[in-house]
């Protein structure tokens, strides 16, 4: 495995889940890109293959959480909130979690 493009494509991926799941949501989208260029920052003086895996692993996790289990709400007035359920949320099989393939 090439490292690097391996690195570069999961913060893609982890970056564009964030995009989508905090969509409209000014504050949330800074702070979580804040966030996902933090934790990879620490990473970058890691050289051994196996926890380099390992964090690509964690960040595929975290982009497929973003994806398929976080709901995004609006607060609609006091006490209210409308949920952004999207067929991404959801699966017919109640033994498999949304996303799992």
């Amino acid at each position: 495995m090439r490292t690097r493009p391996a690195v570069l494509a999961a913060f893609r991926r982890l970056m564009r889940a964030r995009e989508l799941a905090f969509k409209g949501d000014a504050e949330m989208t800074t702070q979580s890109r804040l966030a996902v260029r933090e934790e990879f920052a620490k990473g970058r003086a890691v050289t051994d293959p196996a926890q380099i895996t390992e964090m690509i692993g964690g960040a595929d996790e975290a982009a497929h959480m973003l994806l398929h289990q976080l709901v995004q709400g609006k607060r609609k007035g006091e006490g209210q909130y409308e949920m952004d359920v999207q067929a991404r949320h959801t699966t017919m099989d109640p033994n498999k979690m949304p996303g799992d393939p």
